[in-house]
């Protein structure tokens, strides 16, 4: 796995500096006259009695101030905090360039700077065709009477190439009543980056979404769409005149973001290639969609993709309801180190689309407690060449572990060295055996359909304390002990990744434990290893 620098945040760091300088007083010596427009700010203070001219002794007091102004690279625009904009939206317009965003942020002390939409507007934040801004520390709301097509962030390109450079960072964006509609300009989204258009190919490159929170928004959390998402060569279906060759998001960072009580799914990069999505908590996913499934954190024709570190709990029903989801057209995704739990749908989705291909994907070291309904539910066409080995799953509630109902052959997906610890008598598997199993501990209860596996253990793991874990930091209870049946006689894999989901490094040369923890510490040349 190649190793992924995100260049946004590094730079973002360094334009820290350079903001600051932005905004001090002016020395004794006049900077040059276009110096000091990239470096100007201009403050808004929606509490302020009359309009002003921008700046801090006299702020503007509106947002169509600041949307009937064309900001120039390097400029700011800094809200009150304490203030409240209501019924309002902010659409600046203007682009920056490299190396000299524009910045919307704050100025004064207090509570983030509030813009409450009030459902009166459809995008409370929009920009469109615009590119180099970084966008902090604000409150958003967009509740209307009834639900109807709205979102907290909203950022469009049009036939307009690739736009560059987009942070969004210390947002708390909440109570958007949107409606239900899954797919373009319709849908409903706390943040929606869009791709419209068909006559030019068009993408943002460098989007950093990181430490925001979203929370009681409908339909998705944070969502990517594009009409540039044909794939001919993979099957996927023609979408008529309105879509185009397939023109993937690139260099998308989603990191560190709190996304709760969503309607739908919560974090969906689709059409990106390379995403990098970690350290977020998902607390609560479809739980306003009476018409469409839904997912936790997964994405839709992708290439590349990479999830980890990530918590997904409380996704509602069966209709999908996994945390994850390895879907359609999903080349080369990997999924490892995160833990899922407590979700009514199951740990992933397994679904390749009729005619499409799924190809390249992994599911490592991660950690599953009673997650519900189809544990893994392979409801499509086949996927080939998927690798799901040393994770370690907790089932203490009804479920269906294997869900093949489809059939599937073994192509679909290889299961290997993973732990299966079975605490309830309510659980099956569903045409398991038609799919390939090798090394994997099945432990505890043992369910009708249970599958065939060459070098199946079913003797105790001793896992210290299964059932306990209380988040993704403190899941010690899913540590190997001395004497597991679940050491050193693991099936070597080919690309095992360099370590487990508590850190220890994994030796690909070495016959590994079975589950998330790598236990034994040494391996001689033969490849046998030695416990602790």
């Amino acid at each position: 796995m190649r190793a992924r620098r995100p260049t946004l945040l590094l730079s973002t760091l360094c334009l820290l500096g350079a903001s600051v300088w932005a905004m001090a007083p002016a020395q004794a010596q006049e900077p040059a006259p276009e110096q000091a427009q990239q470096a100007r700010s201009f403050y808004v203070d929606c509490g302020a009695d009359a309009e002003g001219d921008g700046s801090e002794d006299q702020p503007w007091n509106n947002l169509a101030q600041v949307n009937a102004h064309t900001f120039q690279p390097g400029e700011s625009i800094l809200l009150k905090r304490g203030s409240t904009c209501a019924g309002q939206q902010l659409f600046p317009k203007g682009s920056g360039t490299e190396g000299q965003p524009i910045t919307v942020g704050t100025y004064a002390t207090g509570a983030k700077p509030k813009l409450a939409g009030e459902g009166k507007v459809t995008d409370v934040v929009r920009l469109a065709n615009q590119q180099y801004w970084e966008i902090r520390d604000l409150e958003i709301s967009n509740k209307g009477d009834t639900a109807d097509t709205r979102r907290g962030v909203h950022i469009t390109r049009s036939d307009s190439g690739t736009g560059k450079h987009y942070l969004l960072s210390g947002l708390d964006i909440h109570d958007v009543n949107g409606n239900k509609a899954k797919k373009d300009d319709d849908a409903s989204a706390g943040v929606f980056f869009e791709v419209l258009g068909n006559t030019t190919p068009t993408k943002f490159d460098d989007v950093a979404i990181v430490d925001n929170t979203v929370r009681t928004v409908d339909r998705y959390g944070i969502h990517f769409w594009t009409r540039w998402m044909e794939r001919p060569e993979l099957g996927n279906p023609n979408c008529g005149s309105t879509c185009g060759k397939w023109t993937p998001q690139t260099n998308v960072v989603i990191r560190g973001n709190d996304v709760s009580d969503i309607g739908g799914d919560a974090i969906v990069p689709h059409h990106t290639e390379g995403a990098l999505v970690e350290y977020n908590t998902v607390d609560g996913f479809r739980e306003r969609e009476p018409e469409h499934c839904a997912a936790g954190i997964w994405g839709w024709n992708t290439n590349d993709a990479l999830y980890q570190y990530n918590e997904v709990s409380g996704g509602k029903s069966t209709c999908d309801g996994q945390g994850m989801d390895v879907d359609e057209s999903n080349i080369g995704t990997i999924y490892q180190y995160n833990y899922s739990h407590d979700n009514e749908g199951g740990f992933i989705l397994l679904c390749n689309g009729s005619g499409s291909t799924t190809d390249g994907n992994i599911v490592r070291y991660n950690v599953s407690q009673n997650d519900g309904g189809q544990l893994f539910d392979m409801v499509c066409g086949k996927t080939t060449n998927t690798q799901i080995h040393n994770n370690t799953f907790y089932l203490s509630k009804p479920v269906d572990i294997i869900n093949n109902a489809n059939g599937s052959t073994g192509a679909n997906a290889a299961f290997s060295n993973n732990i299966f610890h079975v605490a309830t008598s309510e659980a099956r598997y569903v045409n398991a055996d038609t799919l390939d199993f090798d090394s994997n501990v099945f432990y505890g209860e043992h369910p009708p359909g249970e599958p065939a596996d060459p070098h199946k253990v079913t003797s105790d793991p001793k896992l210290a304390a299964p059932g306990t874990a209380t988040s993704r930091t403190d899941a010690d209870g899913y540590h190997l002990e001395a004497g597991s049946s679940a050491l050193a006689n693991g099936k070597v894999m080919t690309s095992p990744g360099k370590r487990d989901y508590f850190g220890n490094p994994v030796q690909a040369e070495c016959v590994p434990d079975r589950g998330a923890h790598q236990f034994s510490t040494s391996c001689t040349a033969s490849g046998r290893g030695d416990a602790r």
